[in-house]
């Protein structure tokens, strides 16, 4: 049991633990060194639960890789053996690697350098699980269904997806985390000779940390990852910080749906899904010349946010343009919420770690869920929802959590604002694709009702940032309830629920129920995020990696 907690960071007698990297949203639970064994029995006996070997934890999955650039090298498998045989001399960064690079890196910092780390990491596509011989359903119907083509209606894509991932065909990826575009171009290549001809093809897609003061943060100006869970036992918590077990990110311990489910005719995962999980990339193109000519437009909307009776100066058009976007995310560009300030910016906020998450959208004097400070659109209040008592369960909502991994993608616009190549390589980590991404971005932010707020159902509206346009019917309106163009309808009262017949273009009568809603004719909303494209994959551990190699199997359930 004790080799099985493991959990993160020993302090050294020649540094300070992470000192220079304290502002990082993810931190992995320190420990001293002197008592190690006494540490892991304290934890254990407080969690009541194994923790995962970070050893045997790719790297990227719940810590993150340090990067500034970061490339994606998605291949095609065209002989298995010479495959397994490559797979057996590659050596992927672990996360306890990681630990040790975060150190070196916060040390280096301290000296005013930057730390000569490369890291990496693979995952397999069910279409790669099956060219290496492993057949076995995963135990998530989004994953061993096929490829994210199949989902690309439920997911909102509309648009023409890039070629890498519209035949649905790709094997797997390598990630590769390195301090420049040089060192990452070079493990390219290093990975691109180990694999030879028993890779059919490679295509990189290359992503950069932004420079100057807007390196945290993604184009359209927010800083991101600022939402990210704990991890119960692995990594920090802070005050208000959403927090989940670990088996809601890595497979086989609680908290992952298929290791909890002890009904005996549900199929258990593999034994060497065990320490693994599910990676979902998506290319999401961003329209930042759009956006930000939206926000300015609706500038001069910010009276009708303000409290009534607020003596102060007006906003500027900068000011009220930085309010509306504020509203559309759920945060400022620095991070602060919008739930703890509503009006303006607050970094104070922002820079506190013990504050920047520490809201849960709550108004005094009102009973359920309110949008008085923050809309119940704003993209992180529909992704990362909280504090939805007695509509929605606490744990449904921590069976959700994700951690996310994306990296901005081609220049700024304010370089190249002529070059339209931009965007998020979004990456999510999770055991169960259909609680964690698919739910957040199929029933969550697509879904017009949620958050439930009230009894009713109640229409929001789409996530600005990964919603999109509903669907529009060409009708005619008949019967009683007809709206005709010269008349008033007395029939139809606000807020109250109204049955209409209609008669479609082809001719099908049908009844469409709801509750009748003033539309506001002064507000148009737009989307400005289109994606391109992407694929689930399977990051396997690092043993189950080395088993892919040699062709062994565990016959033990995790």
């Amino acid at each position: 049991m004790a080799e099985q907690l493991y959990i993160v960071f020993v302090m050294s007698a020649t540094s300070v633990p992470l000192q220079n990297l304290r502002s990082r949203s993810i931190l992995p639970r320190a420990r001293p060194a002197p008592d190690t064994a006494g540490f892991l029995r304290a934890r254990i006996a407080k969690i009541g639960e194994p923790l995962p070997d970070p050893a045997n934890v790719q790297g990227d999955v719940y810590l993150l890789f340090p990067k500034i650039a970061e490339g994606f090298l998605f291949f095609w498998i065209d002989d298995a053996d010479g495959f397994k045989a490559a797979l057996r001399q590659y050596k992927p960064t672990s996360s306890a690697d990681v630990e040790s690079d975060l150190q070196a890196i916060s040390d280096a910092k301290g000296r005013g350098q930057i730390a000569n780390v490369v890291q990496s990491q693979i995952a397999f596509s069910r279409a790669g699980l099956n060219k290496l011989g492993r057949l076995e359903a995963v135990g998530d119907i989004r994953f061993d269904g096929g490829s994210m083509r199949r989902d690309k209606t439920d997911l909102g894509d509309g648009r023409q997806w890039d070629a890498i991932f519209d035949s649905g065909t790709v094997d797997g990826v390598f990630i590769i985390a390195a301090p420049d575009a040089a060192q990452r171009f070079k493990a390219a290549q290093t990975i691109k000779g180990q694999f030879g001809s028993a890779v059919g093809r490679f295509r990189q897609i290359d992503a950069d940390r932004r420079t100057g003061e807007n390196n945290k943060h993604e184009h359209f100006g927010y800083r991101d990852g600022v939402s990210q869970p704990a991890i119960r036992g692995l990594t920090e918590a802070h005050t208000g910080q959403l927090q989940c077990d670990p088996g809601v990110i890595l497979m086989g311990y609680k908290g992952d749906p298929v290791f909890d489910n002890t009904d005996p005719k549900v199929p258990k995962r593999p034994a060497w899904t065990k320490d693994g999980t599910f990676m979902v990339f998506r290319k999401l193109e961003q329209d930042v010349k759009g956006f930000r000519d939206y926000c300015k437009t609706n500038a001069s909307r910010w009276k009708d946010f303000w409290p009534s009776g607020t003596v102060g100066k007006d906003l500027t058009e900068n000011e009220g343009a930085d309010l509306w976007g504020a509203r559309m995310i759920g945060r400022w560009k620095s991070g602060c919420p919008i739930d703890l300030s509503p009006y303006r910016d607050n970094p104070n906020i922002a820079g506190n770690l013990d504050q920047v998450n520490n809201f849960d959208y709550s108004v005094q004097y009102e009973t359920f869920p309110s949008q008085i400070r923050c809309p119940f659109v704003a993209h992180t209040r529909k992704t990362a929802p909280r504090n939805l008592d007695p509509f929605v369960d606490k744990k449904f909502l921590e069976s959700a959590l994700i951690i996310r991994a994306g990296m901005p993608y081609g220049r700024d616009y304010d370089v190249a604002p002529e070059d339209q190549n931009r965007g998020l390589a979004f990456v999510c980590y999770s055991s169960s694709i259909t609680n964690g991404f698919y739910r957040q971005t199929v029933d969550f932010a697509n879904n017009n009702y949620f958050p439930h707020a009230t009894f009713t159902p109640e229409r929001h509206g789409q996530d600005p940032i990964l919603g999109g346009p509903g669907d529009l019917f060409d009708t005619t309106l008949v019967g009683k309830s007809a709206l005709q163009p010269d008349q008033k309808n007395e029939d139809l009262v606000i807020d109250r629920e109204a049955t209409l017949r209609i008669t479609s273009k082809a001719g099908q009568d049908v009844r469409v129920s709801g509750f009748v809603k003033k539309e506001d004719l002064s507000f148009k909303e737009d989307f400005f995020v289109t994606s391109r494209g992407g694929e689930y994959f399977f990051v396997p551990s690092i043993d189950t990696m080395r088993e892919f190699a040699s062709g062994t199997t565990r016959s033990k359930d995790p």
